[in-house]
This record gives C-alpha cells, sequence and structure tokens, in this order.
C-alpha cells in the first residue's frame, strides 16, 4: 500500500441515538447510507485507504462493518484501535460475536491499554484521532462525553472532521 491516509470515526453506543438502533426503521437505515456515503467520500475524493474503528458497540461496529463492506470493491485497510484486551468481557453474546468477527477480519488490531483503567477509552480516541487525517463523527447533539470529546480535539489538532447528525438538520455545533 503506498502512503497511508487515515480516517476514523467517533459516535455514540446503541442507547444514545435519538431513534432505535438497529433493525430496518427508516430513520436507522438512513444513518447507515450516510454513513456509507461518507466512507466513500474518504475513498474516492480524500484518498483515505485506512479505517480505524475503536471498537465499541454501536457507531464503532457500524463504521468496520461498512469498511470491511468496502474492502471488497477498494484497496483499503481496516485497523481496529482497541481500547484494552477484555473491552467486551461485559457484552452480550451477539455483541461479542459481531466483535469477534469484525476482528478476525481486520488488517490490523492494536491494542491501545493492556488493561481497562478509568482513561483507556480516551487515549484509545486520541490515537485514532492522531492517527488520521479525517474523522467521521456521528453525533446526537449531546455536548458531553465521549464523542464530543473526541470531536473537540480532532479539531484542536487540525483534523477535517465530518458530521452526521443524528438528528437530522437541527444545527448542532
Amino acid at each position: 500500500m503506498d502512503r497511508i491516509k487515515a480516517c476514523c470515526c467517533t459516535g455514540h453506543r446503541p442507547q444514545k441515538f435519538p431513534f432505535k438502533y438497529g433493525g430496518d426503521s427508516e430513520n436507522y437505515l438512513s444513518y447507515l447510507r450516510e454513513l456509507e456515503k461518507r466512507i466513500e467520500y474518504a475513498i474516492e475524493s480524500c484518498g483515505i485507504n485506512r479505517f480505524v474503528s475503536g471498537m465499541a458497540l454501536g457507531v464503532d461496529a457500524d463504521f468496520a462493518e461498512v469498511v470491511l463492506k468496502y474492502r471488497e470493491r477498494y484497496p483499503i485497510e481496516l485497523e481496529c484501535a482497541v481500547p484494552c484486551r477484555d473491552q467486551a468481557r461485559l457484552w452480550g453474546k451477539r455483541d461479542k460475536l459481531r466483535y469477534e468477527e469484525i476482528l478476525r477480519r481486520a488488517d490490523k488490531v492494536t491494542f491501545v491499554s493492556e488493561e481497562y483503567s478509568s482513561d483507556c477509552m480516551l487515549k484509545r480516541n486520541r490515537y485514532m484521532v492522531d492517527k488520521s487525517e479525517l474523522v467521521i463523527a456521528v453525533f446526537n447533539g449531546t455536548k458531553s462525553g465521549g464523542t464530543w470529546y473526541t470531536i473537540n480535539y480532532a479539531r484542536r489538532s487540525g483534523k477535517q472532521v465530518e458530521i452526521i447528525d443524528l438528528n437530522k438538520g437541527e444545527s448542532l455545533l
């Protein structure tokens, strides 16, 4: 692969979506289509060839699966930036299976911290932003928490930030 140009994604866990996460609701499918469009834009217009997922439930897993789908058509890589080795220890069976399948198919897996700590998620987020030229942010408008922190960290770091507004049409920032 030529020079690596990376894109990461930050976003919310399923319970923070303003609509029901998953299934075939129009809001959820619309969000997935927008995520696909932003990833395709990153590949075709920005020359992105590596995508970095933080591997949390929700947006991170969706992002990783879309990248894996596009990897069949484009010469791109998926890196999974896992905050700690036992990240999925408390997850349900279906979520663990999804997580393990994504890790198995990834081109690279990076464990940002060996063990859980109170700041391992923020370390993971900073790692992803620091490695990336472009940050896709799936945002519900809540100006606190990990997604908000990561958007601000990316902006302070001079990164291009593309926002997917989960509230559709409302001005969030």
